[in-house]
């Protein structure tokens, strides 16, 4: 998920528990009046408390009920270490941008590349260390993204991103420049790593959600059998 989208949704929530709040105050006022015209009680101390209890208990429950609702709903979508959207929403983004592209002749690119050697990463420094730099590499490649463009967590040390209304030679010039970037960029304890990239456009006449895909991990593949380090176009 991107920083964009994370901000956006804290401010949906703020704004929800913000009229929960209203709804809260109006609750126990309406259950005041209720008391004093409907039940004809006497307004007392224990009169008006409970009415009060009883709007902010109904306030504090729909605030937990959306609060736990947001919290389901990131669990879904974003992968659980690096904060930005998994694979399974990916795929859903890419349906709907391959849908557009057939249907309005727009075209997009796929991004796709891993960590060279990571697994030496690993082994070398354990995978706490392994941890913190796909951590870190999701900072500087989101930094580097535009807003537009959907970035997600493949599975393992492979990252993947959506790049609309870009041809390859644009999704080109991107990789280029997110591959140098992780090879400039010092890792905390790991020192400097290298990336491998695979580049691809969607062709609205004859690719599938499956055939664009395997075309990229073959640029990739590409990539690592040509010295890694590299972007490879398929």
């Amino acid at each position: 998920m991107t920083k964009n989208v994370k901000i956006a949704a804290k401010h949906r929530l703020y704004i929800y528990l913000y009229y929960i709040s209203l709804s809260c105050c109006a609750t126990a006022f309406l259950n005041i009046i209720h008391t004093l015209v409907a039940l004809k009680i006497e307004l007392t101390a224990v009169s008006f408390i409970i009415p009060v209890l009883v709007g902010l208990l109904f306030g504090a429950m729909l605030a937990h009920i959306k609060t736990l609702s947001t919290a389901m709903t990131e669990i879904a979508y974003t992968d659980s270490l690096t904060q930005i959207y998994n694979r399974l929403h990916f795929a859903h983004f890419l349906d709907i941008e391959i849908d557009k592209a057939k249907r309005y002749g727009s075209t997009f690119s796929i991004i796709f590349f891993d960590l060279d050697n990571f697994k030496d990463v690993n082994d070398n420094f354990g995978h706490l260390v392994g941890d913190k730099v796909l951590e870190k590499l999701t900072e500087v490649v989101s930094k580097a993204n535009r807003s537009v463009d959907i970035f997600a967590r493949y599975g393992g040390e492979e990252f993947i991103i959506l790049a609309p209304e870009t041809d390859v030679n644009g999704a080109f010039a991107h990789a280029e420049r997110l591959r140098r970037d992780i090879e400039n960029f010092e890792f905390k304890t790991v020192g400097h790593i290298t990336s491998s990239f695979g580049v691809t456009q969607f062709i609205a006449e004859s690719d599938t959600l499956e055939s664009l895909l395997d075309r990229a991990d073959k640029a990739l593949y590409m990539a690592k059998e040509y010295g890694r380090n590299r972007v490879e176009i398929a």
